[in-house]
């Protein structure tokens, strides 16, 4: 099975990559929980390690919260991608309840247990209480772990379900957790009714690219399939809901593997280089690379800063937030005027196919 870890500081004051008992995790604090990508395995800590390293570099400035992140258990995993993206409605993994059973469900159901087999008991705890308890988590998956998120959610509404919940009721609850999905894999147009989502899809990702061509479409109709492929090939920032819940966004990104740091005043610091995902001998670029997403340098991309406000305003947030809410910049600053034009100008409205009756 995957697992789940965190980095704690060890006698030496340097942190240390450790394990998490997922029978005795308890989340009553902030928390964001990466998920990784495909490649990142149970036997790679290097990887996990990196992965809460950048993340913690990100809310640095947000309020004190915990970060975890989980690995996969092998490269059998792909199989599980590509059961979900046949059945996205229904589809979850192993990984998916391991995580559903250990992070969620404790959180709106009392006295929760899942046995040996499967099978569940509890009860549900007032909406209130849940909801507030769910406002503790915020996923962040990245390429192979979006799909993960995904799987998890699926996972925890029938467990809901299964105890007591009525599925409309599940849903509004779930809609607490946060999740900032980046390189996506999975499919962003059968997940509108789910967690509170920002999508990060790059125009050029060839891995995302890929897993259309196989699986057809990010929309349901021909109009949403248009307008939303239309989208999907634009250079430009492009911001459009898919519902109240959900955003998807997307850009184009450079074949450059750098991007600069910069000062607490704005002063370019120095070049940082990160490593490809395809090997240099095939002469191409995935254009999937984790940085080319959580970028904070306004001169790389056009999601520069977006995942650094996303996960800041979900670790803070004391109530439902919308998306477009997540990726808004600190009202306090004028220094992210320039940030707060470029995501105004970049909203377009929902597609009419996706639009609520009456609308």
């Amino acid at each position: 099975m995957g697992k789940l870890w965190h980095r704690q500081a060890g006698d030496d004051g340097k942190a240390q990559l450790q394990e998490i008992d997922l029978s005795t995790l308890k989340i009553d604090a902030p928390t964001v929980i990466y998920l990784s990508g495909f490649l990142t395995n149970n036997n790679q800590p290097g990887f996990i390690s990196g992965g809460i390293k950048k993340t913690e570099e990100l809310l640095a400035g947000a309020a004190a919260g915990k970060v975890l992140a989980w690995s996969h258990t092998s490269l059998a995993n792909l199989f599980n991608l590509a059961a979900y993206n046949i059945l996205p409605s229904s589809r979850a993994s192993q990984a998916g309840y391991d995580l559903a059973a250990a992070v969620l469900m404790p959180l709106v159901a009392r006295d929760f247990t899942r046995d040996a087999k499967g099978g569940v008991s509890g009860a549900p705890l007032p909406e209130a209480e849940a909801r507030a308890n769910l406002r503790n988590v915020t996923l962040f998956g990245y390429s192979g772990g979006s799909i993960v998120a995904q799987e998890t959610f699926n996972a925890t509404l029938k467990m809901m379900k299964k105890i007591g919940y009525e599925e409309k009721a599940a849903r509004a609850v779930l809609k607490e957790v946060a999740l900032i999905s980046v390189g996506t894999i999975s499919r962003p147009s059968k997940e509108r009714d789910r967690f509170t989502t920002v999508y990060l899809v790059a125009s050029n990702d060839r891995i995302n690219r890929a897993k259309n061509w196989i699986w057809g479409t990010l929309g349901t109709t021909l109009r949403s399939l248009f307008r939303i492929a239309r989208d999907a090939n634009r250079k430009e920032l492009t911001i459009r809901p898919l519902s109240d819940s959900s955003v998807f966004i997307t850009t184009a990104v450079r074949p450059t593997l750098y991007e600069w740091e910069y000062g607490q005043n704005g002063e370019k610091l120095k070049k940082k280089w990160f490593q490809s995902l395809y090997p240099k001998w095939l002469g191409r670029r995935s254009y999937h690379e984790l940085p080319h997403y959580v970028t904070t340098d306004e001169n790389n991309n056009g999601f520069a800063k977006i995942v650094l406000h996303a996960l800041t305003n979900a670790i803070n947030r004391d109530a439902q937030v919308s998306p477009l809410a997540l990726i808004a910049p600190p009202d306090d600053a004028a220094h992210h005027a320039s940030y707060r034009e470029r995501i105004e100008n970049a909203v377009r409205p929902m597609p009419a196919a996706f639009q609520p009756r009456g609308r």
